[in-house]
């Protein structure tokens, strides 16, 4: 019998990935399970603009990094136990810092997750190029089952 006991519920604290949660709560209410609300952090990176025409990467002051990451967490803590008292299951609150599909998929093995709870963005064209799918490289690269949720303000 397939049961969903360690769920990986992914956040970027946008709205778009509020819709994944009630998918998350009903598979851990469903089935005793836990969720393992997730988010990683991303070294901010800025594209400098050089004389000769190039662009030279240059990474935010360690102190503006650091500011970040416990403001993030803050904000980690406050939704896990939120969630935790409205909707009564048992959350695990978890930070990662680097690239977010590559981040989430080793996280998904190391706890030997069930499965992956994240919802699209709906990016296309240039922002799509740019920015990439987080959602469709954690489905081609993840080796657990990933529930695709997709907002109700993108569903057509």
């Amino acid at each position: 019998m397939i049961q969903f006991k360690k769920i990986v519920l992914t956040t970027d604290f946008s709205d778009n990935s509020e819709a994944a949660v009630p998918y998350a709560v009903e598979l851990a209410k469903r089935y005793d399970g836990e969720i393992h609300l997730l988010h990683v952090t991303v070294e901010h990176a800025y594209y400098v603009p050089m004389p000769t025409g190039e662009f030279v990467t240059m990474t935010a002051p360690e102190e503006w990094l650091k500011e970040a990451q416990q403001n993030q967490m803050k904000i980690l803590m406050d939704r896990a136990d939120a969630l935790a008292t409205h909707e009564g299951v048992k959350v695990i609150p978890m930070m990662r810092n680097g690239h977010p599909p590559t981040e989430i998929v080793h996280y998904a093995k190391e706890i030997d997750a069930d499965c992956v709870v994240i919802s699209t963005h709906g990016r296309t064209g240039l922002a799509h190029l740019l920015h990439g799918s987080v959602g469709e490289s954690v489905l081609r690269h993840c080796p657990k089952p990933v529930l695709s949720v997709r907002p109700p303000k993108l569903q057509k």
